[in-house]
Parts: C-alpha cells; structure tokens; sequence
C-alpha cells in the first residue's frame, strides 16, 4: 500500500472508533437515566450474583423494559448486563407510575424546545402575510 493510502486507513478506523465508543457512552447514559427512573418509582434491584442468574440476564433483550408474569402476577423486567449485571423488578404500580413520570418529562423537553425556539427565532410581524 502506499504511504497515502495507510494514513487514510487508519483515519478511517480511529474515525469508526470514536463512532462506536461515542454511541457506547448515549447508550450508557440513556441507560443510566431509565435506571435512575426506575429506582425512583419504586423497582427493585436483582443482581445476577451466579453463573445461572448472569445467563438468564443475557437471555433478555437488554436495556428494554419487558412485560413478564411470574407466580400470576404481572411484573415488568429491565435487564443490564452491562453496567450493573443486573435487572430492575417492578410491579404494575411501579410501571404505571414510570410511565407518567416519562410522559411528564417528554412533555417538559417538548415545552423547553419550544421556548428556546421562540426566544432564538427573531420573527419579523408580518412575514407570514
């Protein structure tokens, strides 16, 4: 290869790098904020402290609240086995109430976007006529 032809290769693959680790550290934090919620309103922790919990943690589809029944109760699961190796256990009470707390906080984002827009925006009276 030629000298030009290394250097853009290895921009290519620090650039590919810092794509994925920056994507690694949203995830992170996004899921950092969903557990913060969920300790909030009640869920619980369940660490994954053997071989067999840490197997039946993987099995889950990570970072997602899942709806499951066990003992004829409903219960809702949210598996990390990433951060903490564990999931967060609650019950219909405890989503319901992660529910509002996720559509009041949307509802404040979307207040906040419309405010820094109307404040950021000079609009000219009659541009609209």
């Amino acid at each position: 290869m030629k000298e030009g032809s290394w250097l853009n290769l290895i921009i290519f693959v620090l650039g590919i790098s810092f794509f994925f680790s920056g994507c690694a550290t949203i995830n992170k934090q996004s899921a950092q904020s969903t557990e913060d919620l969920l300790m909030a309103v009640g869920f619980t922790v369940k660490v994954a402290s053997t071989p067999e919990g840490e197997a039946k943690l993987k099995a889950l589809k990570p970072l997602k609240i899942v709806r499951a029944t066990r003992e004829g109760k409903v219960i809702y699961v949210y598996p990390d086995p990433y951060n903490c190796k564990c999931a967060y256990v609650g019950g219909e009470e405890q989503y319901a109430e992660y529910r509002r707390l996720i559509a009041q906080r949307n509802v404040a984002e979307d207040n906040f976007a419309a405010a820094e827009f109307t404040e950021s925006t000079p609009v000219e009276p009659d541009w609209w006529w």
